[in-house]
């Protein structure tokens, strides 16, 4: 029976919650672009393509340094009380700042022989090694939380760590650029050991709320033989290493497509289409792997809101068959209604939000068909996300891992023929169906665990449907008449997607709730 001081909705209020801290750090993330990019001008490009380079490595050496701990103490908090659970966080923590030195350490010293060659890249690899030095420590901070569903805490600390970590860069680069008439190297530099701070000043935010709380009444688990057993158990280093691994190989197989990318893009494209200079192909590079790869990363972030929400209440429930096809329904609700109409907006506007974000330096040849493919490959990754978190919240690992395994051997397979198919865009080609067979192993295993086929509310679910189609074809008719009548400035793109969305916008919200959906997820 639920607690008086148990949320309503657990799964609603908690996605609502990282929901909104996940869009404002997103947004955050992705608005710095603007003033830093009018900053470097055309410059921004080559900056844009060496940020890339190294955060897709640093991102790796992330996975690494965080082991899949912060989905494993999620887990894990969920399911354990009282002191267990006080010295199982007390052991991670330990595993957590001693993966943060190593890995640090390691970045540190291997920059120069990961930067192949580009000796630029080095100083950004190793300014983001303050960032992995820190991260895993704050990550157990909020997979405790996590596993609590202390949602809001979470979501402050993302903005917390977004704010601090775009202030700095923007007034790094301008100080650098405009007082010292510093290179763009420079600015990069600064603006990659930007994530370090953010992630300090975060780690010092929630050390803060626990310490505050940490006598504030929680609600109790649903008491099983199950729970009795896994609390006689001793949580040990090992044991929480076995339980965080899998979640380092699926919490980190979205940063492996862009370090595929990153060693196999420009080999590939010098080999199939030798007329490209190695800077045409270092900027087609960066335009996919890095500028819309964080337009694809704002969607995913609202499914990551979901799926996080979901992993503890799936733990907590896993032996409650009907329960647990309320989550997995519910959630896949959430997602329909907030990941659709995002891909199709990310899909038919691609001009105007590409050159809010980053200018109109680049060609539209160039970049629209990278924007829209990665409309579709955002709503696979959300998806795929999603569905890891219930198959982790059940035990059911090995599913999630080999059908992460098929589909990374898919990705490399076709990498080089989609390449020299079809250019530029075949490595995002090569994702999308990597992506598609990822989801399919998936979901199939899902449907037929809980036979959703016959829980899914299909009335609700044909509503957005059908609106998602609706909103496709508006805005496809729209996007022609802007492509005619709005120059392409930053300027007349913002007003164009601020004026749409919010007419569109508030249009969907009401069809929602004319057909109930909104009341159902309130209140389920």
């Amino acid at each position: 029976m639920k607690q008086a001081n148990q949320p309503k909705n657990q799964l609603t209020n908690g996605t609502a919650w990282l929901a909104f801290g996940n869009i404002i750090s997103r947004v955050l993330g992705a608005l710095y672009v603007i003033p830093w990019t009018l900053m470097l001008g055309t410059l921004s490009l080559q900056a844009n393509t060496l940020m890339g380079k190294g955060y897709n490595l640093y991102q790796f050496f992330l996975m690494l340094s965080t082991a899949g701990l912060p989905s494993a103490v999620a887990k894990l908090t969920a399911q354990l009380q009282g002191d267990k659970k006080q010295k199982f966080i007390g052991k991670a923590t330990v595993i957590s700042l001693f993966a943060g030195l190593l890995c640090s350490l390691l970045l540190w010293f291997l920059a120069p022989l990961l930067s192949v060659r580009d000796h630029n890249v080095t100083p950004v690899l190793r300014s983001l090694s303050f960032a992995v030095l820190i991260f895993p420590f704050l990550s157990v901070l909020r997979g405790q939380l996590q596993g609590e569903l202390k949602m809001a805490d979470i979501a402050k600390s993302d903005i917390i760590e977004q704010f601090v970590r775009v202030a700095y860069m923007l007034s790094s680069a301008y100080f650098i650029l405009n007082s010292q008439h510093g290179s763009w190297v420079t600015v990069v530099v600064h603006s990659t050991f930007a994530a370090s701070l953010g992630a300090w000043v975060a780690t010092i935010f929630l050390l803060f709320r626990i310490y505050h709380t940490s006598k504030s009444m929680q609600w109790s688990q649903p008491i099983t033989q199950a729970s009795i057993n896994q609390d006689k158990q001793d949580i040990n280093l090992w044991h929480i290493l076995i339980q965080a691994l899998p979640f380092v190989l699926i919490g980190g197989f979205l940063s492996a497509y862009q370090w595929i990318d990153q060693f196999s893009f420009h080999p590939l494209m010098a080999t199939f289409y030798a007329k490209l200079s190695s800077e045409d192909i270092e900027t087609l590079f960066g335009i996919f792997n890095f500028n819309t790869n964080k337009l694809i990363m704002i969607i995913v972030s609202l499914s990551v809101s979901i799926a996080a929400t979901v992993l503890p209440l799936v733990t907590k429930h896993r032996f409650d068959s009907q329960i647990l096809k309320k989550y997995v329904s519910q959630a896949y609700l959430l997602f329909c209604l907030i990941t659709l109409p995002a891909c199709v907006t990310l899909y038919t506007l691609a001009k105007p939000i590409y050159i809010l974000f980053y200018g109109n330096y680049a060609q539209p040849q160039q970049y629209i068909p990278m924007v829209q493919i990665s409309a579709p490959i955002a709503l696979l990754m959300g998806l795929t996300t999603v569905l890891a978190m219930i198959l982790q919240g059940l035990s059911k690992t090995r599913i999630a891992l080999r059908a992460i395994a098929s589909g990374m051997l898919v990705k490399l397979g076709v990498q080089p023929i989609m390449i020299y198919l079809t250019g530029t865009i075949g490595a995002l080609l090569a994702t999308l169906i990597s992506m598609a067979v990822i989801t399919i192993l998936m979901s199939i295993y899902v449907i037929r665990r809980f036979h959703l086929l016959s829980y899914f509310d299909t009335q609700k679910l044909n509503v957005i449907y059908i609106s998602t189609l609706l909103l496709l074809v508006v805005f496809l008719l729209i996007s022609r008449w802007e492509a005619q009548f709005i120059s392409p400035t930053r300027i007349n793109s913002g007003i164009f997607l601020v004026v749409v969305g919010s007419i569109f916008g508030s249009a969907l919200l009401a069809v929602y709730k004319k057909f109930g959906i909104l009341g159902t997820i309130k209140n389920k």
